[in-house]
C-alpha cells in the first residue's frame, strides 16, 4: 500500500482512516516522529477504527520538541548538554556572537525540517554558525500546518559538541505501561554511526543498565505522561550521562532488545489490546532471561559500505579499519538489522534502498564518509 508522506499529517491521517477500514480493530503504532505526531494529533478519530497505545499530543510534544524535553529532563534531575534555543534570527546572532566553543546545530523538532537532517557539527565562530542557521531555517517543515501550529519551535537549536558523542552514546530502551507500574529497561552503547560525528546508529553493543538513571527516566515519563516503547540517548561525558534525545516509538535497533528477551512490540500489542496478563507474562519472561550473551547489533550492508569507503578515502586509518573488521568477526552474538540467511528479501530491499539513496545524494554520502 502506498500512503501520502508521513510528514503531511492531515493527509496521512485521512489516508489511514480511508484505507484502514478493511483493517478495523488492528493496532497502530509509530515507527517515526512524524507518525507519532499524526497518531497523537488525530488520536480521537483514529481510535474509532484502530486500537492505539498512544499518549496525547501535549505529552508527545514534550518529547518531540527538544526544548520542552530538556526542560522536563532537568526538572527530574537528568543532566543535559548546554543548549541554546533561539527565538528569532536576531536572537540567534546574539547567541552566536557570545559563544566561542564548538557547537552542534540541529532542528529543535525533527518535524520542523523536511530533509530529516539530524544536525551539523560546526567549527567555532559566529559566521559559520549563522550561515548554517539560515540554511537549516530555510528548509522548512514537510507540512506547512505544523509551522502554523508550533511556530515557537521552527528555529534550529544550538548545543555544545562533545567528542564523546562520536563513539560513546549510551542508550536506555524499554517499555512503560499506562499505569507506570509495569516497566522493563535494557541498555546499549552506540559504537558506530553515520555520519561519523552525528547520525543514525549502525552498530550497538549491549551494556549494563544504569539503574539510577533508569529510575529518573521513569520519573520523566511520569512527569510528562508518557507510556509505550521508548529509547533515550545519552552522551557519556566523564562521569555524566547527558540526555540528547528521546524516541517515543519503535526505533532503529529494536531487534537488539527482542534478541535479549525484551519483546517491546509484543508488550505494546498486548497493552493496546487490553491483555494485561500477557504484559505481565512478557515482563516476567524478560526478567528470567539468560544474561551475558554478549549481544551486539549491526546493519551489515551499511557497515561494510561505510568502512570500505572511509578506508578508501583515507578518513579511516588502517588500524581503525582493522579494529572494526575484528569487531565484526568477533565472537559477539550479532543481531542483524536486515540480513537473515533464511529470508534474504529484507536484506535485498534494504541494500537496494541504501544504494538508491546514495545515487540520489552522492555528495552527502561522500561527505559522510570523509567526516572525521
Amino acid at each position: 500500500m502506498r500512503s501520502p508522506p508521513f510528514e503531511e499529517t492531515t493527509r496521512f491521517a485521512q489516508w489511514l482512516l480511508d484505507a484502514g477500514k478493511p483493517f478495523a480493530g488492528s493496532v497502530l503504532y509509530a515507527t517515526s516522529d512524524a507518525v507519532s505526531y499524526a497518531l497523537a494529533k488525530y488520536r480521537q478519530d483514529l481510535e474509532k477504527l484502530f486500537l492505539l497505545y498512544q499518549p496525547d499530543l501535549e505529552t508527545m510534544m514534550c518529547v518531540l520538541d527538544k526544548g520542552q524535553l530538556l526542560r522536563h529532563a532537568q526538572a527530574t534531575g537528568i543532566d543535559t548538554p548546554p543548549t541554546w534555543l533561539p527565538t528569532s534570527r536576531a536572537n540567534a546572532q546574539e547567541i552566536a556572537n557570545s559563544i566561542s566553543e564548538r557547537l552542534i546545530i540541529k532542528p529543535r523538532c525533527q518535524l520542523a525540517a523536511r530533509n530529516l537532517v539530524k544536525g551539523t557539527v560546526l567549527k567555532p565562530g559566529p559566521d559559520a554558525l549563522m550561515q548554517q542557521f539560515d540554511r537549516m531555517a530555510a528548509v522548512g517543515p514537510g507540512d506547512p500546518s505544523f509551522a502554523k501550529s508550533h511556530p515557537e519551535i521552527m528555529f534550529p537549536m544550538f548545543q555544545a559538541f562533545y567528542p564523546e558523542a562520536v563513539n560513546s552514546v549510551y542508550s536506555l530502551s524499554g517499555f512503560r505501561d499506562r499505569s507506570g507500574t509495569k516497566t522493563a529497561v535494557l541498555a546499549a552503547v552506540k559504537s558506530m554511526q553515520r555520519p561519523h560525528n552525528l547520525g543514525i546508529g549502525l552498530c550497538f553493543e549491549e551494556a549494563p543498565v544504569d539503574t539510577a538513571l533508569a529510575g529518573k527516566v521513569m520519573e520523566l515519563c511520569e512527569r510528562i505522561g508518557y507510556y509505550g516503547a521508548f529509547e533515550c540517548e545519552f552522551i557519556q561525558a566523564g562521569d555524566k550521562k547527558l540526555l540528547i534525545d528521546f524516541n517515543a516509538r519503535f526505533y532503529n535497533q529494536i531487534g537488539l532488545e527482542i534478541a535479549r528477551g525484551l519483546d517491546i512490540p509484543g508488550l505494546v500489542y498486548a497493552a493496546a489490546t487490553g491483555q494485561d496478563e500477557k504484559v505481565d507474562d512478557l515482563i516476567a519472561a524478560f526478567e528470567k532471561r539468560e544474561k551475558g550473551q554478549n549481544y551486539a547489533f549491526c546493519n551489515s550492508f551499511q557497515f561494510q559500505l561505510i568502512t570500505r569507503f572511509r578506508r578508501g578515502l583515507g578518513s579511516m586509518s588502517p588500524e581503525e579499519s582493522g579494529r572494526w573488521t575484528a569487531w565484526r568477526q568477533s565472537s559477539k552474538n550479532i543481531v542483524e538489522a536486515a540480513f537473515d540467511q533464511n529470508d534474504l528479501v529484507p536484506y535485498a530491499i534494504d541494500s537496494t534502498q541504501q544504494i538508491f539513496a546514495i545515487l540520489r545524494r552522492p555528495r552527502a554520502f561522500f561527505r559522510d564518509c570523509l567526516t572525521k
